[in-house]
């Protein structure tokens, strides 16, 4: 018995330290997930031709923990104390950041006997006939403790843990070990459809947690050191808090994006200023393109915690594909220390930099394939080290990614050898056999997309740099048939709405290399499919978000009329396209005003050809504001304003409206190129 109350004593310390630990984490949030396993896993080993940048960070952990997670040592105050981060956040544009509604939520944990962690009332525990008299009473680092001894198990002591008048736990602890399914059975009703989660606890056990109930079991470790086995040594009902859910949640970006999504919104419900749940929020939302709910969330989580670097990545990534590079560059300045002891974040950083280096508007292709080969060199030196599969999974991801800005850079490079650019898909096959390996390492449950989703996006964004390749045809059909096949069957509905924007964007592109190869017909049905995919994903999100459904009816418009001679059908798509563009084009970034300026002036162009001259002269009216706002901020030529100017001129000529007519006429003599 003094053995068992020995270890009673070492489970309800465990407990306690618990407790006051989560409580310390609802305040500075939950470390990712990947911090987690890399610290336990990861035993960082120097390399003799370990990068210079990546040295100082030999024989130490190589991420950030709960308590210890700093934006560089050396910059640490500056960087946490209203310094140069928090600096660069104001200096962003305005994010339309909103504060969330408070929400009432009551706990709904489990309950043994009446009385349930979080409701019940210590003081009132007399009151209830099972607990009434306690056989010890005690006070241990601030919390109460009640021990209750059931006369028909005598080796088995119940501990009720209480703070501030509060039940916070209810302790069964076991003189012997049972099996799971036999602890199950305590709270068998409450747990059977509950997804649990492993966590070490202080003492080194595993428990096994059911984060809507607030239950856990301690298990006793297995026979594999860091495993632990099937018997439980004690069973745990605690309040049920937020933590645990963050962390499901990130295990379950590699399950399902739904699962992720739904775990950290109810994180919120019990904690709103939990930082973690909106960093997940924000790789969910960011996944289906949504990039406005993106930035509120991951802006909102480093305004409650800017000490993690994931936070920061996350946020990095999220200003890219809003199309803010310079942003971007500029906060990836501000922040880089927060990467420098942390290999795999900072390979990531410089798969970012790579990606931001080649969609600048004076874009530096050397810079870009450079910084990817360097993230790829310090990946194969990271593969050299003991690693967990969690973080094998994300280093993969990682490399796939690096390759993939590769081949977009060499895609776009003006070369002196033209053949050079054809090596852009020595990079793409590098990436598909990476994406292969991904796949080979997701779990029997994982919901999610096959990574070559990504690999054939990628590829058919290239291929629109070389229309004349013949991987266009492979990758379009490909592409088809690997979201059909995963939309069939998946039910998970976040992950669904990724392959659909993915799908979407790319088969646009393609449609737009068919177009110009001339192949009409097949522009036209790619297009099509294009636009299913997009008008789906894109259907209830900000206008904004939807202006990839307007480019590919702009597209499909442009098909209909100038190749397949059906003017009607194309002035529908101009139409339809247009509408949307009035409504955001005073929101639109510089950026992506000239992504939509330029194709929406050779829409007009055709649809006025083809006697449907009011459409045209409405469409070269917008498409013309967004060219001026594209030349503003630096993203077309004079030149590129000046066939608009006389287009624009011709139309209002022909509509007898001089006034005008004589306004971009001048405009567009100004902007003439000098040999006109």
């Amino acid at each position: 018995m003094a053995r068992n109350d020995k270890r009673n004593a070492r489970l309800l310390r465990a407990v306690v330290v618990s407790l006051a630990a989560l409580s310390v984490l609802s305040d500075a949030s939950y470390a990712s997930g990947e911090d987690v396993s890399i610290k336990s896993a990861v035993q960082y080993e120097r390399a003799s031709d370990l990068a210079s940048s990546i040295e100082q960070t030999a024989g130490k952990v190589p991420v950030a923990t709960k308590t210890d997670a700093k934006v560089g040592k050396a910059k640490q105050k500056e960087a946490t104390s209203g310094g140069k981060i928090v600096d660069e956040l104001e200096k962003l544009p305005n994010l339309n950041v909103r504060p969330e509604a408070a929400q009432e939520h009551k706990p709904h944990g489990a309950s043994l006997a009446g009385v349930q962690p979080g409701v019940t009332k210590y003081s009132e525990l007399r009151k209830n006939l099972t607990f009434s008299k306690p056989v010890n009473e005690e006070e241990v680092d601030g919390f109460q403790v009640s021990t209750y001894q059931d006369p028909t198990l005598p080796d088995t002591t119940i501990q009720i843990v209480g703070k501030d008048d509060l039940v916070e736990a209810i302790m069964i602890n076991l003189a012997d070990a049972r099996s799971e399914s036999d602890a199950r059975k305590v709270f068998e009703d409450e747990i059977k459809d509950v997804r649990p989660i492993w966590t070490p606890d202080e003492l080194g056990n595993f428990r096994e947690v059911f984060p809507e109930k607030g239950v856990a079991f301690v298990l006793e470790p297995g026979e594999t050191p860091g495993l632990p086995s099937n018997r439980v040594i004690q069973i745990v009902a605690e309040t049920v808090k937020c933590e645990y859910f963050i962390m499901r949640a990130e295990q379950d970006m590699h399950v399902s994006y739904t699962f992720a999504r739904d775990d950290a919104e109810h994180a919120l419900l019990h904690d709103a200023s939990a930082p973690g749940a909106y960093w997940i929020l924000a790789q969910t939302h960011l996944a289906v393109g949504d990039v406005v709910n993106a930035r509120k969330h991951i802006f909102k989580a480093i305004k409650l915690n800017d000490s993690l670097p994931q936070f920061h990545l996350t946020y990095i990534d999220t200003l890219i594909q809003a199309g803010e590079v310079d942003s971007a560059l500029r906060y990836m300045d501000a922040v880089r220390d927060a990467f420098v002891e942390h290999p795999l974040y900072q390979i990531e950083a410089l798969v970012l930099d790579s990606f931001m280096r080649h969609q600048k508007a004076d874009p530096d292709y050397d810079g870009s394939i450079a910084q990817g080969q360097r993230a790829l060199k310090l990946l194969g030196t990271l593969y050299e080290s003991n690693l967990t599969p969690e973080v094998t999974w994300a280093a993969k991801r990682l490399e796939e990614r690096a390759n993939l800005s590769i081949a977009i850079a060499v895609a776009r490079k003006p070369w002196k050898n033209p053949n050079d650019q054809e090596k852009t898909f020595e990079w793409i096959d590098a990436a598909t056999a990476v994406a292969s390996e991904i796949d080979k390492m997701a779990s029997e449950d994982s919901q999610l997309p096959s990574a070559q989703i990504d690999v054939l996006q990628a590829g058919l964004e290239a291929c629109f740099e070389l229309p004349d390749a013949k991987e266009v045809d492979a990758y379009s059909q490909r592409m088809i048939a690997a979201a059909d096949i995963y939309l069939k069957k998946t039910t998970d509905e976040v992950s669904a709405a990724s392959v659909r924007w993915r799908a979407g964007k790319a088969l646009t592109s393609a449609a737009r290399i068919y177009e110009a190869r001339g192949d009409y017909k097949k522009a036209a049905s790619i297009g099509e499919k294009a636009l299913d995919y997009l008008k789906i994903v894109t259907e209830y999100r900000p206008t904004v978000d939807r202006v990839p459904t307007a480019l590919a009816q702009l597209e499909l418009g442009q098909i209909y009329v100038d190749g397949l001679d059906d003017a009607d059908k194309g002035a529908g798509y101009f139409k339809s396209a247009n509408e949307l563009f009035e409504q955001i084009q005073p929101d639109v970034r510089a950026r992506d005003a000239a992504l939509i300026g330029a194709p929406l002036a050779s829409a007009s162009a055709a649809c006025w050809k083809k006697g449907k001259k009011e459409d045209g002269l409405k469409m070269l009216q917008t498409a013309v504001a967004f060219l001026e706002k594209a030349h503003e901020g630096g993203f077309v030529k004079d030149a590129d304003l000046w066939k608009p100017y006389s287009n624009l001129s011709t139309m209002y000529k022909g509509a007898k409206d001089a006034k005008n007519a004589a306004k971009y006429k001048k405009l567009a003599d100004l902007y003439a190129p000098a040999d006109n």
